[in-house]
C-alpha cells in the first residue's frame, strides 16, 4: 500500500472516524476520546491489586504485572500535555494500590515479591510511569493526593528514586565487565542473564532523574551502563540493540525486539537534553537510523517490523505492539536540532498512524475482537492492549504536532497543587554537574 502525503492528511476509520495527523489539536482531542477505551475494561479485569489481571483461573493471560506499569505510564504522559487530569484520581488510586505503605514496587524487597517475578525490568516499568508523574506534577508531587492516608502517600519521585537503586543493587562487575542482571535472584530459570531492556530501562531512568535533579550520580551511572552496553556488543557497530549476555562465556544474545531499541533511544535523547553534550544526541540519530532501517517498512514508513518476531517466535501473540519505539520518537523528535531527522520521524509516526487506526470507531474504541483463546487477551478474545498502542501514538502525534511535554524545572517545588501551572513552567535544560570519561570499544563520553 502507498501512502502519499499531503499537505494535510487525514485518515478515515471505522464508523467514519476521522483525524489530521498533523494537527496538534486533534491529536490531543482523539487522545482525550481514546482515555475511556483505555480505562473501559480495567474495573472488570483486576482483583483489587492496583494491576490488570495476568491470568485468569483457567490459566488464560491477559496483562502481564509489568504492562500495568506501560499502561498507567500512557496516562500520566497524556496528562502532561494536555492538562486534562480528569483520570488522575483512577491511575493515583491504582499506583497507591500498587506501591502499598513501603514506597517502592517490592512491598518493601520482600524476598517473596522478588522470586514470585517482580524483577528488575517489571519494576522498571512502574518507575518509568512514576518518572512521568514527577517531571509533570514536580519533585514534591505525592501519589493520590486526594486520598491521604499515612504512610500511602510517597512523593512520585521518591518512588522513583527508590526503584532506581534497587535496580542498581543488581550491577554485577564479577562477570561480563558490569551489567544488571534481569532476575533479583541468582539461582533458578534466567539467573544468569544480565538483560538489555534492565539496562536500558535504568539508563532512561537515570537520565531523567538527573534532568530533573541534577545530581550528578545519575549521569554516572548512565555512562558507565552505556560505556558497558557498547563494549559487549549488545549495541552492535549497525546500533541494533541485542537481547543480552549470560554469566559463563558473556556471549550476546542476538534477538532484537523494538522495546530494547525505544529505551535507549528515548534515554539517549533525554540525557542530550539535559547536558547538551552533542554525543549523546549523536548516538540516539545512529539509534533512529537503526530503527528506520530494520523496524520501518521503507516503502511505506510504517513501523511494523519486529526482527525477531517474523516466525511468531519467542513473542507474544498478538505482537506488533512498539510502545517503546513511540516514546523515543518523540523524545528525540523534541531533543534533535536536525529537520530531516523531524521530518522522517514525523513520516513515520502519522504513516504508522493511517494504518493503525482503520480499526478505531467514531468513539476512538480501537480495540479488535479476536478469536476466543487468543493468548494475552480476555477470555472472549477482546484484546485491550490494542488500545494501549492507539494512545501511545496519539501522545506521540500530540508532541510531534508541538505538544512537547512542559516538565517541572529542576530544584522548582511541586506543582500539584495547582496542576495546570506545571504546564506553562519552562524546562530548563541542567548544566552537566562532572564529566565522566566512559570509554567502550574507543568510545568516548568527553
Amino acid at each position: 500500500m502507498k501512502l502519499s502525503f499531503l499537505l494535510t492528511l487525514v485518515v478515515a476509520a471505522a464508523a467514519q472516524q476521522t483525524i489530521d495527523v498533523t494537527s496538534k489539536t486533534a491529536a490531543i482531542s482523539a487522545a482525550k476520546a481514546a482515555m475511556g477505551p483505555l480505562q473501559q475494561f480495567y474495573a472488570g479485569n483486576t482483583r483489587g491489586n492496583g494491576a490488570w489481571i495476568e491470568q485468569y483461573d483457567d490459566g488464560h493471560w491477559l496483562i502481564q504485572w509489568h504492562e500495568t506499569g506501560l499502561y498507567f505510564d500512557l496516562f500520566y504522559k497524556y496528562m502532561q500535555y494536555s492538562s486534562d487530569y480528569s483520570r488522575l484520581p483512577f491511575v493515583d488510586k491504582e499506583m497507591q494500590i500498587t506501591v502499598g505503605s513501603n514506597g517502592d514496587f517490592l512491598d518493601g524487597m520482600n524476598p517473596t515479591v522478588e522470586i514470585a517475578g517482580r524483577w528488575n525490568d517489571d519494576i522498571g516499568w512502574w518507575a518509568l510511569a512514576t518518572m512521568t508523574a514527577a517531571e509533570t506534577f514536580g519533585k514534591d508531587g505525592i501519589i493520590a493526593r486526594n486520598n491521604l492516608l499515612t504512610g500511602y502517600n510517597p512523593t512520585y519521585l521518591s518512588v522513583t528514586n527508590t526503584t532506581f537503586h534497587q535496580i542498581w543493587m543488581d550491577w554485577d562487575t564479577k562477570t561480563c565487565g558490569g551489567g544488571i542482571y534481569w532476575s533479583r535472584i541468582r539461582t533458578g530459570s534466567n539467573a544468569d542473564l544480565k538483560s538489555t531492556i534492565t539496562n536500558v530501562q535504568e539508563l532512561e531512568l537515570g537520565a531523567r532523574l538527573f534532568a530533573l535533579t541534577g545530581n550528578a550520580d545519575y549521569k554516572a551511572k548512565f555512562d558507565i551502563i552505556y560505556a558497558w552496553l557498547k563494549s559487549t556488543g549488545i549495541i552492535d557497530s549497525n546500533y541494533l540493540v541485542h537481547d543480552g549476555v549470560r554469566d559463563g562465556g558473556c556471549t550476546v544474545s542476538k534477538e532484537i525486539y523494538s522495546y530494547h531499541t525505544g529505551e535507549l533511544m528515548a534515554a539517549l535523547a533525554v540525557m542530550y537534553q539535559a547536558t547538551k553534550t552533542q554525543t549523546y544526541l549523536d548516538e540516539a540519530h545512529k539509534v533512529f537510523a537503526a530503527v528506520r532501517t530494520y523496524f520501518v517498512t521503507a516503502s511505506t514508513n510504517v513501523l511494523d517490523i519486529e526482527p525477531s518476531c517474523a516466525a511468531g517466535v519467542n513473542c507474544k501473540s498478538p505482537t506488533g505492539y512498539y510502545w517503546a519505539i513511540y516514546k523515543g520518537f518523540a523524545n528525540l523528535y523534541v531533543a534533535t536540532t536536525d529537520n530531516a531527522i523531524k521530518s522522517s520521524i514525523a513520516k513515520i509516526v502519522q504513516s504508522s498512524a493511517l494504518v493503525n487506526f482503520k480499526g478505531c470507531d467514531s468513539n476512538w474504541y480501537c480495540i479488535r475482537n479476536l478469536p476466543v483463546g487468543t493468548g494475552f487477551t480476555m477470555q472472549n478474545g477482546t484484546n485491550p492492549r490494542d488500545q494501549f498502542e492507539t494512545v501511545a501514538i496519539l501522545n506521540t502525534l500530540a508532541i510531534i504536532n508541538g505538544a512537547p511535554p512542559t516538565l517541572a524545572v529542576p530544584g522548582g517545588g511541586s506543582a500539584q497543587s495547582t496542576p495546570t501551572s506545571s504546564k506553562s513552567a519552562a524546562f530548563s535544560i541542567v548544566s552537566a554537574l562532572g564529566s565522566l570519561a566512559a570509554t567502550a570499544a574507543g568510545w568516548f563520553f568527553i
